[in-house]
């Protein structure tokens, strides 16, 4: 949980001012589809992927602020994409809030905006505290 929360508060700290990504609750929900990565002896960076559907998905990518642009992102990103493939999947997705400014990183990487939703409708109308205007950005990459 300190992880993801200091990845996002790193990268959208401007946008959710002092807000907390994950709780114990919500990590728990997930557990079956995080994968950690380990750095000498330390949880270096994380990621969920679902399988259940396809396109597959991925979400909660985050790397330890010490060690971004360290290339572990990607590592993590190419086996959520080597999971989906061999679970059968056409495509892979992922959500960002745009203003974090990571559409270029998945660009990079052959994703394609999809779609894009005001923050406040994409999440049930739920008060984030958000400091800006938002949206959610969906990222597609086909797999085959």
């Amino acid at each position: 949980m300190p992880l993801i929360n200091a990845a996002y508060d790193y990268t959208e700290h401007h946008v959710f001012p002092g807000t907390r990504r994950a709780d114990r609750q919500d990590i728990s929900k997930l557990i079956d589809g995080l994968v950690v990565a380990e750095l000498d002896g330390r949880i270096a960076a994380c990621v969920h992927i679902d399988l259940s559907a396809d396109p597959a998905h991925y979400g909660l990518l985050a790397v330890d602020v010490t060690l971004q642009r360290s290339g572990i992102g990607s590592l993590l990103v190419g086996h959520a994409e080597s999971a989906a493939r061999a679970a059968g999947a056409s495509a892979v997705r992922i959500v960002t809030v745009k203003q974090a400014g990571l559409i270029p990183f998945y660009e990079r990487r052959g994703y394609r905006v999809i779609a894009e939703t005001d923050g406040q409708t994409w999440n049930g109308g739920a008060d984030w505290g958000a400091a800006i205007p938002w949206q959610m950005a969906e990222m597609e990459k086909a797999l085959r």
